[in-house]
């Protein structure tokens, strides 16, 4: 538990959340397994750290919720309580699922949605993860607090007087292990909605590991911009085929785009290298060859007057002797030579 967490707050590394969702469910009940281990063996070739799934039952919504504009406007003509029903993992498939992802060393997680869950799912995770629009449920904040293991919290749709709450009722019950996720809660979100500036807000303000929760359809955008506003943390639905029936199989990445996306991120951490400006090894011979130096531009002799424009001048060295920078010109200019300099050779100090 100790050890995900340190990783969690390596600001050098990336920790990448393949969420599978519902993108599991096909069929019968060993279908539904054999999908799920599909999904597992793919976010594990693709390089994700973790695969998520999702724990919940109807009892989520209140009894005839009535039907979500998004689902029916991509063609899912039922009831929140149908989808919820429909669409939830039995508490038995977390054992299964936890031992497949053990197989191909990837972290197995499952978001609760409610007390009952958070227990269920407990002796099978690591970490838990707290979707966006429970961040107001105080009784399964507190018995995620009491597992004593990290929490990732999204905050799609969320004010941060919600957030700090969250926050401080995870205190409260002695859970300091946190990370925050900026979230935009629409499915597919689109991109001018990513308010991912808030990332490096959140980063400032609670010095927790914080990251992106995307639904956006993009592979790269929102990932690789998030990453470089400080993002630790990337969270992305894939799916095994975008034309499959279900509520997240259509702004799911395919395993293509899920594993351009990972190598993408896992380049563009180390692009961001550390916050010390230096000329970097790779530098070394172009600067040495095409960085500009005082240089002689005819053959000079002892006692000649070193003068701009005449007998020297500010060129870059190539693979001749290299004179010093320009910018201590002034110690050069109108001083006379005590040696004999070679056309194109460099202008040192000692030469003065």
């Amino acid at each position: 538990m100790k050890s995900i967490y340190k990783k969690l707050r390596n600001s050098s590394e990336v920790f990448i959340i393949a969420e599978a969702g519902s993108n599991w469910k096909c069929g019968s009940k060993k279908q539904d397994i054999a999908q799920a281990k599909k999904l597992i063996k793919t976010a594990s070739s693709c390089g994700a750290d973790a695969i998520k799934f999702q724990t919940y039952d109807s009892s989520v919504y209140v009894k005839n919720a009535g039907e979500s504009n998004y689902l029916s406007k991509n063609g899912i003509k039922k009831s929140v309580n149908e989808i919820f029903d429909e669409f939830s993992m039995s508490y038995e498939m977390l054992p299964i699922l936890e031992k497949f992802c053990k197989q191909y060393n990837i972290e197995f997680m499952s978001t609760p949605f409610s007390v009952k869950d958070v227990h269920a799912i407990d002796k099978f995770v690591n970490i838990h993860k707290l979707a966006s629009y429970e961040i107001n449920h105080i009784p399964m904040l507190e018995a995620l607090a009491k597992t004593k293991k990290p929490l990732i919290l999204s905050t799609g749709a969320s004010t941060l007087e919600e957030i700090n709450f969250a926050i401080k009722t995870m205190k409260k019950f002695g859970n300091h292990q946190l990370c925050l996720l900026q979230c935009t809660s629409k499915y597919p979100a689109r991109i001018e909605s990513l308010n991912l500036s808030v990332i490096s807000s959140f980063k400032n303000k609670y010095k927790f590991p914080v990251g992106l929760s995307d639904h956006s359809v993009d592979p790269f955008i929102a990932p690789i911009t998030a990453v470089g506003l400080g993002a630790t943390i990337i969270e992305k639905h894939f799916t095994l085929d975008k034309s499959s029936k279900g509520p997240d199989h259509y702004f799911s990445l395919d395993p293509n785009e899920l594993k351009v996306m990972i190598s993408s991120l896992r380049k563009s951490m180390i692009s961001k290298g550390d916050s010390i400006k230096k000329i970097h090894n790779d530098e070394t011979e172009l600067r040495k060859f095409a960085n500009r130096s005082i240089q002689a531009t005819k053959n000079i002799q002892i006692g000649d007057k070193l003068v701009l424009g005449s007998n020297i001048e500010i060129l870059r060295p190539g693979k001749r002797k290299r004179g010093i920078e320009p910018r201590f010109l002034h110690k050069i200019v109108n001083k006379k030579s005590r040696k004999k300099i070679r056309s194109g050779d460099g202008i040192s100090l000692n030469d003065v």
